[in-house]
């Protein structure tokens, strides 16, 4: 019979410090040992309603499962399903002589774990802080999240079967020559006319694709058809935002849309054009940020004024931020999620886009198909019929890239990349210089000897910003090209290179003050700063003013109106870039190297990837591999080990959430 086992109204812990539990634990940190600590004295709690038994045993299972719910929660997943933990023996180390340095925690078998978290009663008067759902633990924040937004997306998920069909027809043939779909061979379909005509009855819509799909230029056609059809219906034109997770990202994204509509101008009425924002803005710009608190000024009781919604570079939006976009949404909001779902997941907690539109589209409902070949023409759309009651109406996939054909080495690298093919994308690297001559001007492979590959790269891309006078001209330079890391530290990490190129660029004779700054250097600023509106990741110059002062300047990406003294340090003859003294620079660093989860959402003409030594680095993978090639437009330089590049391109991504799932439920 299990014995109470309490000391002060408190369960022992199994360690008597953190320390303690350190040595024993590979990895941990204090959150973990903490918060596991508190989850399992938490069980004893007075506020409950009746006091749970617990032996040994089972407290010492509790505290091991809560310190390992903790480090999921810090790798990004939403929860921790049961049978990744059973039987495994987790935080278990060896050193290099192989000898155990941490002896780990060795879990039960799935039945037993399951018999424990299915005696705790989380649904008591004083709800617990973790929660025990589809057979995985979660810490009670995120499972809120998850079931929050999963509700939301639902409600969103229904058809309005109430727009006349001949005004929907009028959109499409306004958009696309329909007709020439009819005489076509069955085999050709066009997503892209498809993703419009699938967007035009549904409050939610996602468009998928790789890079150069034309992702943009489809959801500029989408934007158009919604106002046109809104104009045919005789309702007001539509309140539509762009939003991008990073300001960089929204300003890729407004210069592609308003390049597409430029396109547009003599197929597409003026009226219908002009509706379509010309500026994206940042999520959380849109959201209105609060300084110093994690709220909002738009949620679900202040809501945004808002037709429709399009969120660019989905991937990059955990489970939080979007939750709190859809609280701020009113109920009769249209969202347009735009995203490559084989890119890196969010920096935080949860892969949204990974989830709502997994790589095996699980096919449209026969009413969906029904639809879409009225509007298209499209009739072999019936193979993509779902063969199960779970199907993906929301969800298209453009596949068809126009920035590569496939026949380059780029973008045959990133498809054999995110296929998980491991040697035949190796021999592709070995094989540059012998394979077709467009191949080997795309791609080039060198050793981790920096020395062979860095210098001449340095004094291509980065030495002329130092001859140039405006500094508008040394923006353009500076995006043609960069470094990609796949970690911070280390030898092949960010810190190690961007000491290694600011040495290399005094060696050839930039000259630095005595506090560092040198004319023409570039920083990134890594904190938010509200005061000055710069934000994590902003990207900037040390310049020379008129007078000769060295003042820190960047592009300016402000979407509100700015305060007298935030006007005052304007450029007056240029008002696209903002000049401050380096006294106000919020921390910064040197940005000649990022690591590749900064530059999602961000294009270079040359790209140079640089892989760690070791095999079991734990950042690696393949959509890590994938979105460092897809930032490359024309050329790629990857410096990587054999078997290192072959481990990162087997291994995949895996988050563990239930979103899909939730929505799906009755």
């Amino acid at each position: 019979m299990a014995t109470s086992m309490r000391e002060n109204n408190r369960f022992p812990c199994v360690y008597t410090s953190f320390s303690q539990a350190q040595s024993q634990l590979n990895g941990i940190e204090a959150i973990d040992y903490y918060l596991a600590k508190q989850l399992v004295d938490s069980l004893n709690s007075e506020n409950q309603s009746a006091l749970l038994i617990f032996s040994r045993v089972e407290i010492e299972l509790l505290y091991h499962a809560f310190m390992a719910l903790s480090e999921s929660v810090r790798l990004g997943h939403t929860c921790l399903p049961l049978t990744a933990l059973a039987g495994l023996t987790w935080a278990r180390a060896c050193d290099n002589d192989n000898v155990i340095s941490h002896q780990g925690f060795c879990f039960p078998q799935l039945d037993v774990l399951s018999q424990l978290f299915n005696k705790i009663d989380c649904e008591k008067k004083m709800p617990q802080a973790f929660v025990f759902m589809y057979n995985c633990l979660y810490l009670r924040r995120y499972f809120s999240f998850e079931q929050e937004l999963a509700v939301f997306i639902k409600n969103k998920l229904v058809s309005d079967q109430n727009i006349e069909l001949d005004k929907l027809k009028n959109c499409l043939n306004q958009l696309f020559n329909v007709q020439d779909f009819i005489s076509k061979p069955k085999s050709q379909l066009d997503w892209q006319m498809i993703s419009v005509a699938n967007a035009l009855n549904k409050n939610f819509t996602i468009v998928a694709g790789g890079p150069g799909t034309g992702k943009t230029y489809t959801v500029t056609k989408i934007l158009a058809a919604i106002t046109l059809l809104a104009e045919l219906q005789h309702k007001p034109a539509p309140r539509i935002a762009l939003v991008a997770p990073t300001g960089k990202a929204a300003q890729r994204l407004s210069e592609s849309i308003n390049h597409a509509i430029k396109q547009f101008r003599t197929k597409i009425s003026d009226s219908i054009l002009d509706v379509i924002p010309k500026q994206a803005q940042t999520v959380h710009r849109l959201l209105g940020v609060i300084p110093q608190n994690i709220q909002f000024k738009h949620h679900q009781k202040n809501k945004l004024s808002l037709d429709v919604l399009l969120i660019d570079e989905v991937s990059m939006v955990d489970l939080a931020l979007m939750t709190r976009i859809f609280r701020a949404l009113e109920a009769h909001c249209q969202v347009i999620l735009l995203g490559d779902a084989d890119q890196l997941p969010s920096v935080l907690t949860g892969s949204v886009l990974n989830e709502l539109a997994p790589r095996q589209h699980s096919g449209y409902s026969a009413a969906n198909i029904e639809y879409l070949q009225s509007l298209t023409q499209q009739k072999s759309l019936t193979s993509f019929k779902a063969k199960s009651a779970q199907t993906s109406d929301h969800l298209t996939f453009l596949v068809k890239s126009h920035r590569f054909d496939g026949e380059g080495g780029i973008g045959k690298l990133a498809t054999l990349v995110i296929q998980g093919n491991g040697a035949l994308s190796w021999q592709l690297l070995k094989d540059n210089n012998i394979e077709t001559e467009q191949v080997s001007r795309q791609i080039r492979l060198y050793s981790n000897n920096s020395n062979e590959w860095l210098a001449p790269l340095v004094k291509k891309y980065y030495l002329p910003i130092f001859t140039l006078s405006a500094v508008s001209d040394a923006f353009i330079q500076f995006s043609q090209f960069r470094v990609l890391c796949a970690a911070r530290k280390g030898n092949a990490g960010v810190n190690y290179f961007n000491e290694l190129i600011t040495s290399l660029l005094i060696s050839y004779g930039v000259n630095a003050n005595n506090d560092g700054f040198y004319h023409g250097q570039a920083i990134m600023i890594t904190e938010n700063n509200y005061q000055t509106g710069l934000y994590n990741g902003d990207i900037g110059f040390i310049w020379q003013d008129e007078l000769g002062h060295l003042m820190a300047v960047f592009e300016d990406n402000l979407q509100s109106k700015l305060d007298d003294d935030q006007e005052q340090s304007l450029n007056k003859n240029n008002m696209k870039y903002r000049w401050l003294m380096l006294s106000q620079l919020p921390k910064y660093e040197a940005v000649y190297a990022m690591t590749i989860h900064k530059t999602q959402g961000s294009e270079f003409k040359h790209v140079a990837m640089v892989l760690p030594d070791r095999v079991d680095h734990q950042l690696l993978s393949r959509e890590l591999l994938y979105t460092g090639i897809t930032r490359a437009k024309s050329f790629i330089s990857i410096v990587s080990k054999g078997n290192v590049w072959q481990q990162a391109v087997e291994r995949k991504v895996q988050r563990y959430a239930n979103l899909f799932l939730s929505i799906k439920k009755p």
